[in-house]
């Protein structure tokens, strides 16, 4: 496969922030910009963060939050530098 083609094609496909409620990047965004103001209205209304994982996404969308409120555009890798995709021991 063309790394071009490769690099579309990860493009196109959707980021999933909370893998265990299947919600994407552009769900929260869309949320954020329409006027949730805080993670528990975030988690009402997408029903990501409050997964059977106890919520390990949380600090992404928290600074996905941050960066909207702060700045008025999103992160382009909304997940914080110390992220661990497994925090169990």
């Amino acid at each position: 496969m063309d790394p071009a083609d490769k690099n579309a094609k990860q493009k196109s496909k959707p980021r999933m922030i909370c893998l265990c409620n299947g919600v994407s990047q552009a769900k929260i965004e869309g949320a954020i910009a329409s006027g949730c103001k805080s993670l528990g209205r975030i988690f009402d209304v997408t029903t990501a963060g409050v997964g059977a994982c106890g919520g390990s996404c949380q600090p992404t969308i928290k600074k996905m939050l941050e960066s909207f409120e702060q700045t008025g555009q999103f992160p382009e890798n909304p997940k914080p530098k110390n992220f661990r995709r497994n925090n169990r021991r």
